[in-house]
């Protein structure tokens, strides 16, 4: 790999990484006490109509930023100014259109969609949430412009921006709705009209920062005669179609899945409307805390693109292949000990955040902590195909995951015994089998498979001695604890001070495994800001 590309792609991704720590940080003080303010059955409202939501957003954007990223930076690469304004202004005009369909759609047919997603109530929510897919549309294409130039930090502070702006309009409104009496559906409308804003903010700031720090016209200096629109639409769909076919049926795949979960309740199950939407809300919840450490893929996902781009363009496969392989291994890193301490923490971790959800919360969280280190690798090895030039094959994947899902979590769920606790299970069965395609078409097209060893090896082994501390901290703590009927902030200190506790703990035993096991060495060390002369203070070699 080229010093200097690794050096872009990580450190851009270390950038984008402390952005991201920032939104969850923001995102947790939004969303924890947004799902006490609406319990579970007003949660479901606003689960199911993020679920519609994202599906928009996801045909509008899901390609179309990652094919620009990549024209972008090779153009970039070969130094071609005129070119790169040029995918640039077709591909705004694209998003533009797309972005209008999607709003038009959710703001005229609003009662039918929640209709089917089985939600009657999610209606006023849904159609509140309408402008936020065009929005979100213009700030994705700007994202995409400066990500080609291997530019994280307009990214990263826009999300930063959307994300504070949400908590506060959002939660403002959410909570003065619930304190005027008014029901369920309104205050979770209320919550959604936090994202509407927040994408408006998040679009004017990208769109001001981008235009003052880039040369967004054509360049008189620069000699290259760029493509035509036509072509570079061409391009543009060539890439992206694929891509966004396959991430659409991702989300088809969600949309139904919420669908089916909360129908099959009611239907095979036998639970009466209410009492399926409290069982979908407390899943939902679990769903919130499992999320979480995908954010922490999106800074390898926005930088991995350009820099394999990049490296194929100079004719570097191996170079592409290395950046493929530290992606992975930094993923593995960052998650797979937030996977599994979400696993081992499960009961306490729902006990502190959702209070009223520690019926079924614990098992739900426990199954899908299993499965979040799956759900990132294959959303990394969904990105490093296309980058690749594979754009169809992550397709393949994701149906023959998305068929299982389908599959597992109907039969499931729809068994009494096993209800809502069936949905992780074909989520846990989906991204298995999306993650060994995957690992099988990289091996097929990329000039190396990659090393499952270096990747996993010395992370899991660490992982694992971390799960034991933190479980027996936990356990011990609790135990001494059990008496202690003091609270804050409604949390009662037996169940709080024991859970931070083995947090803590579980940081600090996974901290020094890593290092004392060479999970990670001088050379990652060195592709991050001042990572050297952190690497000496920690005595990593």
């Amino acid at each position: 790999m080229s010093e200097k590309k690794g050096q872009n792609f990580l450190h851009g991704a270390a950038i984008y990484t402390v952005g991201i720590i920032l939104v969850k940080v923001l995102g947790a003080v939004y969303k924890i006490p947004l799902g006490n303010i609406l319990g579970n059955e007003g949660y479901t409202h606003f689960g199911m109509t993020y679920r519609i939501y994202n599906f928009f957003l996801t045909i509008s954007t899901a390609g179309f930023p990652v094919a620009m990223s990549r024209l972008i930076s090779e153009s970039d690469t070969l130094d071609r100014e005129n070119q790169v304004y040029r995918v640039f202004r077709v591909g705004i005009f694209s998003f533009l259109g797309l972005g209008a369909v999607g709003t038009l759609l959710m703001m005229l047919f609003p009662a039918e969609m929640a209709a089917m997603a089985g939600d009657v109530q999610a209606s006023r929510s849904i159609f509140i949430m309408a402008p936020s897919v065009l929005l979100v549309c213009v700030t994705a294409a700007y994202r995409g412009y400066a990500q080609g130039h291997a530019d994280m930090i307009p990214t990263a502070v826009s999300q930063v921006v959307e994300t504070a702006v949400k908590v506060i309009v959002g939660l403002g409104a959410a909570g003065w709705l619930a304190s005027r009496g008014y029901g369920l559906d309104v205050c979770a409308a209320g919550a959604i009209l936090g994202t509407t804003v927040s994408s408006l903010a998040a679009m004017l700031y990208m769109q001001i920062k981008v235009r003052r720090k880039y040369r967004v016209k054509p360049s008189a200096e620069a000699k290259d005669v760029p493509d035509s629109g036509r072509k570079i639409l061409w391009d543009l769909l060539r890439i992206g179609v694929p891509i966004t076919i396959s991430t659409s049926i991702m989300s088809v795949i969600q949309l139904l899945d919420g669908m089916i979960t909360l129908n099959q309740l009611q239907n095979a199950a036998g639970y009466e409307s209410t009492a399926a939407k409290v069982l979908f809300g407390v899943y939902d919840k679990a769903m919130t805390v499992y999320n979480v450490p995908s954010a922490f893929v999106v800074p390898f996902l926005s930088s991995i693109v350009p820099a394999v781009a990049a490296a194929r363009t100079r004719k570097e496969l191996a170079g592409a292949a290395d950046i493929a392989e530290s992606s992975l291994r930094m993923c593995t890193l960052l998650c797979l000990p937030m996977s599994i301490g979400m696993a081992v923490l499960a009961e306490p971790c729902m006990k502190v955040l959702y209070p009223e959800s520690t019926g079924q919360g614990p098992l739900l969280l426990f199954e899908l902590g299993i499965t979040c280190y799956f759900m990132t690798m294959s959303l990394m090895t969904n990105s490093i195909l296309p980058a690749n030039g594979n754009e169809r094959l992550p397709l393949i994947s994701i149906l023959l995951g998305g068929t299982v899902k389908v599959v597992v979590t109907s039969v499931l769920v729809g068994n009494p015994n096993v209800n809502i606790y069936g949905a992780p299970l074909g989520t846990l069965c989906c991204y298995i089998v999306m993650l060994s395609s995957n690992l099988f078409f990289m091996a097929r097209h990329m000039a190396r498979p990659m090393n499952l060893w270096r990747i996993v090896g010395r992370s899991g082994i660490s992982c694992t001695v971390m799960a034991v501390a933190a479980w027996s901290v936990w356990s011990l703590l609790h135990g001494l604890m059990g008496g202690v009927t003091a609270t804050v902030a409604g949390r009662a200190v037996n169940i709080l001070a024991p859970f931070a506790v083995a947090v803590m703990t579980g940081v600090v035993v996974y901290a020094v495994m890593a290092i004392a096991l060479r999970a990670i060495t001088l050379e990652d060390m060195k592709l991050f800001p001042r990572g050297e002369k952190w690497a000496k203070k920690l005595h990593i070699r």
